[in-house]
Formats: structure tokens, C-alpha cells, sequence
């Protein structure tokens, strides 16, 4: 079964992107993935969330299992509200009745909380999802993927690679290859997401990196 989480080395490094470009990829391959969010936050009850805007781009099914106004972690989101924190256990329960192939974005990086007591890494390894790493081509990436890398390790999540991403501007070929040889060490490298202004062409290019 084809259960992918997409995480990332910090906030908005392209995992939106990535996670439609999995999902295309699947629906290419003949099956018919959901694209799910977790938890959106930084929202409002009108705000277009990101498996929406994942879902328009690919005319794919997505889902959204939480939402907060306030822009920062779940439990911080959650407590600003005065509702009560995400767990763990509730949300696979609802990954765990969706059928077919499912590619769950989370928010920020792994080890971001949920409550006062899980992190994003809680639901990957309950969920039993196979991590997928947005790597955002800027300086500190390498120590960010590969704290990530240590993080999804400890934790008995599986990890199937990581994805460079240009997501704020092109980058030098000798820089790509030091986050390249520096990464590789500790998890496959699947594609470099170049940098790409029309997002549907960039999933339609990052659809062909998991060909």
C-alpha cells in the first residue's frame, strides 16, 4: 500500500508541491491517491488550504483533518483558539478509513508538536506512513535534512529519500552537489524540484521524479 508523508526541513520549502507531485505520480501510475493535510494552520474558514490548492492543481481528492486561524505549530494554533490539541490517535484513526494510496502533508518539520507530548513523527510511525523529505536548497539545509534523517530514524519511520527543492530561486549546480554528496550519506536522494514560477508545471516536472 502506497501511505507517503511529506515533511520538511522547515515551513514553506515546497512540501505542498511535492506532495502534489507524489500524488500525480500515482495517479499516473493508475491509482487513486488522496492528498490529505493534517493540520492546516494560518487559516481562516475561507482561506484556500494547502490539499485544496494540491487538489486543484491535480484534479485529485485531498482532505483536510484540522484547521487553525493563528500561523504557528499545531498545539500553539490550538491553544490560541482555546480548542483542544491534536492527537495522534485521532488522526489515524481517519487515515486508517480512507481507501487507496494516501500522501499526508504535515506541517513545518517532524519534529513539530501536535499536543504537549507528540510531535508530526507520533502520527508517521502510528499511521505506519513512509516519509518523503522537502529539502528547500538554501544554507543550513544539510543540518536540517539531516537532523530530519535522525529524527524519522530514532522514531521507526521508514524513509523512502529526499527531494531538493528550489523553492525561493535557481541555484548554483556546486552548491546542489555539496547538499547532494553531504545528504546521500544518510538517505536517497530522489530529484532536484527545480525552480518553477507556474506550479503546475513544477508538479508535472516533480511527478517525474518518483517515474
Amino acid at each position: 500500500m502506497h501511505r507517503y508523508f511529506i515533511t520538511g526541513t522547515d515551513t514553506d520549502v515546497g512540501k505542498t508541491r511535492l506532495a502534489a507531485s507524489l500524488a500525480m505520480a500515482l495517479r499516473d501510475r493508475g491509482f487513486e491517491p488522496t492528498i490529505i493535510k493534517l493540520v492546516q494552520t494560518g487559516a481562516t474558514e475561507h482561506t484556500r488550504g494547502d490539499a485544496q490548492r494540491a487538489g486543484d492543481l491535480t484534479g485529485l481528492r485531498h482532505l483536510e483533518l484540522a484547521r487553525f486561524w493563528k500561523a504557528a505549530d499545531p498545539w500553539s494554533a490550538a491553544l490560541a483558539e482555546g480548542m483542544p490539541p491534536v492527537h495522534a490517535e485521532d488522526l489515524k484513526l481517519v487515515l486508517d478509513r480512507i481507501e487507496g494510496p494516501i500522501v499526508v502533508e504535515g506541517s513545518g518539520g517532524i519534529a513539530v508538536p501536535l499536543n504537549r507530548t507528540q510531535t508530526f513523527a507520533d502520527i508517521a510511525k502510528l499511521a505506519q506512513l513512509q516519509a518523503v523529505i522537502a529539502v528547500g536548497l538554501r544554507l543550513g539545509c544539510i543540518n536540517h535534512t539531516l537532523l530530519t534523517v535522525s529524527e524519522l530514524q530514532d522514531r521507526e519511520v521508514p524513509v523512502a529519500g529526499a527531494v531538493l527543492i528550489e523553492r525561493w530561486n535557481p541555484t548554483e549546480s556546486d552548491f546542489r552537489k555539496d547538499v547532494s554528496r553531504a545528504i546521500a550519506e544518510r538517505t536517497k536522494i530522489l530529484g532536484v524540484l527545480t525552480h518553477e514560477v507556474d506550479e503546475r508545471k513544477s508538479i508535472e516536472d516533480g511527478a517525474k521524479l518518483f517515474e
